[in-house]
């Protein structure tokens, strides 16, 4: 679909190239396949290529963490992911006298607290058809092998069955993986190590008497032995000492092994796929070279632990899209672009270093760190506060841009999320109709989203100031923009005439808005990916219009 701010345009061509996109995606995995739903909610042409001729049936993400069901939601997939999901309620771990620590997976404050298991082979079946539903371009087959940039786009080389053909594109963004060629080509690095132990998986049918539900760690001096459940299979996990052998394998016996020690009463009934592989602790030296960008693991890797990988990729393109489709249509320039960088690299590096942690402590054989690592997990399972807080930034529900020249505001010291933060969801009553929406819902339209909230008891200026806001921005970024009222208590009279206008009236019934955001007169600008853009108390609505123009100024 096309948002009716946003002009036609067709696939442009040049002389001896095919019809190309605006934005041209290598790589149809969970990351492409976002930035290009994203892209075509607001209108943008775009084309994912993928070397691939078909999708994998086997994949070794499982993960999906509270915000990237948020993220999903606003895709519009997030139902039909749920229903080819399972729901994990805990993590168990294991030491050499039996069990360490317990870290319950449905406790936290947010839409969707519990995370799902959910194999990436479906995740990207159901991201390529809501894609396709919203008049996106997949291809299949094909390799980019080449590229030039050029003033105003970029020339990209591509090979088929049928030969080599050029096409033109706007921007090129690589989501195709640790081996990016686009990467590559580019000449940026891809720093890090490659950790001493290989490790071997293995998705089987298993008998045994622990719960289906909660994902199983066995820490032992011989080595892990990692046990995940999925919708209908478990996924064994086991690391090995790195005998540089990482060639294909098919036989499933030293897992086989390692669990009938660990777990004498379990017994694996089939197994579905068996893999080697080892990892990898890496981040790109930047994310974008002028109209070439990268995004998920062309631009980082890391350890399965924690199940990041494809969360991380998944909110990269949540954060670009928006700024390639404002610049797209003009707005913000090369400072918008940069910001992607400036926001989501520091985030993967936070998350490597944690990451790295995570994995280290686990996979050590040492006796020293072992040690250590139980009397770590038994003091942790008795302060279930500090867990909570480790499970929430393992969620990314913290994850925050504070730091970017993308978001401003004053105010910061009342209630409330900082610019940069995560907007916290709420439940809203329409005002003076019926019905109900959330907050997180107003991501499915991708526009900046201002909420304008009256103090619990509004005076008449705080009327005069509203209005004039209404009226000012109404007639300059309606386009861009989508207004909200929000209230406390019952509706004021002298707004009466707001409901009839470019304004969604809102009142806080159950109180969400409150808890979340204090009472207080406030402008909250959401940005298209949920995040605070701006705050500033409502007697400050001049410095909310010049942050504005400042914002969507024509280049």
């Amino acid at each position: 679909m096309r948002w009716p701010w946003q002009a036609e345009q067709d696939e442009h061509t040049a002389p001896g190239l095919a019809p190309v996109p605006e934005v041209l995606i290598v790589g149809a995995g969970p990351t492409g396949l976002t930035l290009g739903i994203r892209l075509r909610q607001q209108g943008v042409a775009c084309r994912i290529i993928e070397r691939l001729p078909a999708p994998l049936p086997w994949s070794r993400a499982l993960g999906l963490h509270a915000r990237t069901q948020e993220l999903l939601a606003a895709l519009g997939v997030l139902d039909a992911v749920r229903e080819r999901s399972l729901g994990l309620q805990a993590v168990n771990v294991y030491g050499e006298r039996g069990h360490l620590f317990r870290l319950d997976l449905d406790a936290l404050d947010a839409p969707y607290p519990q995370v799902l298991s959910c194999p990436q082979a479906t995740v990207e079946e159901l991201l390529a058809e809501r894609f396709l539903a919203l008049g996106g371009v997949l291809e299949r087959g094909v390799e980019l092998t080449g590229f030039q940039q050029q003033a105003d786009h970029v020339v990209a080389l591509l090979r088929d069955e049928n030969g080599e053909r050029r096409c033109l594109a706007s921007v090129l963004v690589g989501c195709d993986g640790a081996g990016s060629q686009v990467r590559q080509q580019a000449g940026i690095s891809f720093d890090g190590v490659r950790y001493a132990d290989h490790f071997l998986l293995a998705d089987v049918a298993l008998d045994w008497p622990l719960s289906p539900s909660c994902t199983h760690g066995f820490l032992r001096a011989e080595g892990a032995l990692i046990a995940i459940p999925m919708p209908d299979r478990w996924r064994l996990i086991i690391n090995l000492a790195d005998d540089e052998d990482l060639s294909p394998v098919t036989d499933a016996m030293p897992i086989q092994q390692r669990l009938e020690r660990y777990m004498p009463a379990a017994r694996i009934d089939a197994v579905h796929w068996v893999s080697r592989f080892s990892i990898h602790r890496r981040l790109a030296g930047r994310y974008r070279l002028n109209r070439v960008f990268l995004a998920g693991d062309a631009c980082h890797i890391q350890s399965p632990l924690g199940a990041q990988g494809m969360n991380t990729g998944i909110a990269d393109a949540f954060n670009l899209a928006w700024k390639l489709g404002h610049y797209l249509q003009g707005w913000g320039g090369g400072r918008l672009l940069d910001s992607y960088e400036q926001e989501r690299r520091p985030v993967a590096a936070q998350m490597l270093q944690q990451v790295d942690l995570l994995s280290r402590g686990s996979f050590s054989r040492a006796a020293w760190v072992r040690q250590g690592r139980e009397l770590t997990l038994r003091w942790l399972s008795r302060q279930p506060a500090l867990a909570r807080r480790l499970l929430r930034r393992a969620s990314q529900l913290d994850v925050h841009y504070r730091q970017s020249p993308q978001v401003s505001g004053r105010g910061n010291q009342r209630p409330g999320p900082k610019p940069g933060d995560r907007m916290p969801d709420a439940l809203l009553v329409r005002a003076r109709h019926s019905g109900e929406d959330a907050l997180h819902r107003w991501l499915l339209d991708p526009r900046w989203h201002l909420v304008i909230q009256l103090p619990q008891q509004p005076d008449h200026p705080d009327f005069l100031t509203l209005y004039a806001l209404v009226s000012r921005l109404v007639e300059s970024a309606s386009a861009q923009l989508r207004l909200h009222c929000v209230v406390s208590g019952r509706w004021p009279a002298a707004l009466n005439d707001l409901t009839t206008s470019d304004v969604q009236c809102w009142q806080d019934t159950h109180g969400h808005w409150l808890r979340q955001y204090g009472e207080q007169g406030q402008l909250w600008l959401m940005r298209p990916d949920g995040h605070l853009g701006f705050r500033a108390p409502l007697t400050d609505s001049d410095q909310l219009l010049l942050w504005l123009a400042r914002l969507w100024q024509r280049d």
